[in-house]
């Protein structure tokens, strides 16, 4: 077999924000060679169990609905050298169903972990798995946050259209998920300032989430092009941006797993990897 082409990678970082541009790489079918089925490790951070099998969210949700408390807006690209060898997958918006779908039954197949943040106005693609996602969250596998109901411009349509925007899909997750989406935040295409950040601190959302690197999947990619992305983004402390908008990020999603298990990189949800450090003394 000839050898396999090498990864160019050109990078343009602004702001937070990375995009990646790749040609060659190694083929989907390579990728999709048989190997042993990921499973998360149970040693390493393990998720708390559910208190029953049903789960309320004012007395069991790690994400149960409190009132809001209004605090900076405080932006975040990656995280805390605390963090260790950890790294945060997160889902963006979710048109497609099919692909939701699908990657609610890898997480729930193979125990691995992801932050998803949805938007409202594909409520026909989320509404469907919302006991699902709940019994997710309970568990500790998922942590959900706010992308805003209709995906506008932040800064186009202004602070205060903006801030209704947000509440309006804090109010679908609360009626949706019966958990709060606080204090998460990722403003659409990542279009933010400090208005809008003040905007969302003063809503509760203190978190103002970006990324430390992409997969660039808001477009279609090949499963391919996508684990040569997180090869190249995975690192400790990484915020890797995805999206469940076309079917080759969920068909992936079993590879980057393994991917991140050879890199020695456990993944984790935003609340784990933003939070206090696991214990490693015993």
């Amino acid at each position: 077999m000839g050898a396999v082409a090498a990864v160019a990678v050109l990078v343009a970082a602004a702001m937070g924000m990375g995009v990646v541009m790749m040609a060659g790489g190694s083929t989907e079918g390579e990728q999709a060679a048989a190997a042993p089925e990921y499973r998360q490790p149970t040693t390493a951070s393990p998720a708390p169990e559910p208190a029953s099998t049903t789960t309320t969210a004012t007395t069991e949700s790690p994400q149960r609905i409190t009132p809001p408390v209004a605090g900076p807006g405080t932006v975040i690209t990656e995280g805390p050298a605390s963090a260790g060898r950890r790294v945060a997958l997160t889902i963006d918006d979710g048109p497609c169903a099919s692909c939701v779908n699908r990657i609610l039954d890898v997480v729930e197949r193979t125990g691995g972990k992801v932050t998803l943040f949805p938007n409202g106005v594909y409520g026909s693609s989320w509404e469907p798995q919302a006991g699902r996602i709940r019994k997710l969250i309970a568990s500790g596998q998922v942590t959900l946050g706010n992308h805003t109901y209709s995906h506008q411009v932040s800064t186009k349509i202004g602070p205060t259209a903006f801030a209704a925007d947000l509440q309006r899909n804090e109010d679908w997750i609360q009626k949706t998920f019966t958990v709060t989406g606080r204090p998460w935040f990722r403003p659409p295409y990542g279009d933010r300032n400090a208005s809008i950040d003040d905007a969302a601190g003063a809503r509760g959302y203190r978190k103002v989430i970006m990324w430390s690197g992409t997969v660039a999947d808001s477009q279609p990619r090949s499963e391919a092009y996508i684990l040569d992305a997180i090869d190249y983004w995975a690192r400790p402390g990484a915020i890797i941006l995805m999206h469940a908008n076309y079917p080759a990020t969920a068909n992936a999603l079993p590879n980057i797993f393994r991917k991140l298990e050879k890199k020695g990189l456990e993944p984790v949800t935003l609340a784990e990897l933003l939070g206090p450090a696991p214990d490693t003394s015993s």
